[in-house]
């Protein structure tokens, strides 16, 4: 070092002395846009799809996926929000899922003058399309949108090419039965209609064989699964799935006396992945076609 840029340094006050000989930090990104709270598995997803998570204060306890949102702060449930929760983080949006709730908290977290966006729609390919479409134009990521719109267009119309060149089948060549069951405890629910299990098992070209008994989740007997006789049957795990699981499905009562219990046809699958009805719809469309035609 030359005795001018001794002297000179000498000549600096501490602080900025300090800061002349640090290395030059990286300038850190801020965010662009409103800042959000996400409510929703699938809702969060996008968000990240889009690359809006420096916009992100917190998350719903639902939303498990991509692994970064699980470092977020939580709001607790999405359908037993608590708007004190939600304000205290100062969002300028809440981002809500169709499951976010209940009505009364979402009105007291509007009326305090946070724009409440409703990310609504179907459990079709189109709905995921709307979501996006949604959550990109509150958080100003339109551009990001349609770029991530048009590449999931590409893929899915590629999968659904596949599906129907080579269509899931039963005995007899007609279309393949399934039962969704889901652990909730120590009971066991099936999937009836109008739920995003029976829509997903119609993506992949399946029949519900609760679809027309009843809606929504039902807890499951025995009797009622032996009755329904499905061909295989899909069970759920939520992150993690345990070394046993499969064997635990198998096991479930009344199974045994399926053609799916007696020819062991059983397959799990993230229940975050199959009900998200987010941008990776295609990788869940493709992931349970694939298991079933195993």
């Amino acid at each position: 070092m030359t005795q001018r840029r001794r002297s000179l340094l000498a000549a600096l006050p501490a602080g900025l002395l300090l800061g002349a000989l640090a290395p030059a930090r990286a300038a850190q990104p801020r965010a662009q846009g409103p800042r959000v709270v996400s409510v929703g598995a699938g809702v969060t997803e996008i968000v990240y799809a889009l690359g809006g998570q420096p916009q992100l204060l917190a998350v719903d306890t639902s939303s498990l996926y991509p692994p970064q949102a699980l470092a977020l702060p939580k709001v607790g449930y999405q359908r037993t929000l608590s708007a004190e929760g939600v304000l205290s983080l100062g969002p300028q949006v809440l981002l809500a899922g169709q499951e976010a709730g209940p009505p009364a908290v979402l009105r007291q977290i509007e009326s305090a003058g946070v724009r409440v966006v409703h990310v609504d729609g179907d459990y079709t390919f189109e709905g995921v399309l709307g979501r996006i479409g949604t959550v990109a134009a509150a958080l100003g990521r339109q551009a990001e949108g349609k770029a991530l719109a048009d590449r999931l267009a590409l893929r899915w119309q590629a999968l659904q090419a596949r599906i129907a060149a080579a269509p899931l089948r039963g005995p007899g060549g007609r279309p393949l039965r399934v039962a969704c069951l889901m652990r909730h405890g120590a009971n066991t629910m099936a999937a009836g209609r109008d739920t995003g299990a029976d829509a997903m098992l119609r993506l992949v070209g399946a029949v519900n064989v609760f679809g027309g008994d009843f809606a929504n989740y039902k807890p499951l007997s025995a009797e009622s699964l032996a009755g329904a006789a499905p061909d295989a049957i899909v069970g759920t795990f939520d992150g993690t799935q345990e070394p046993d699981a499969r064997a635990r499905l198998l096991a479930t009562p009344g199974l045994a006396m399926t053609p799916a219990g007696r020819n062991q046809r059983a397959v799990l699958i993230d229940i975050v992945l199959l009900l998200g009805f987010g941008p990776r719809l295609p990788q869940a469309v493709e992931d349970l076609y694939g298991a079933l035609r195993a």
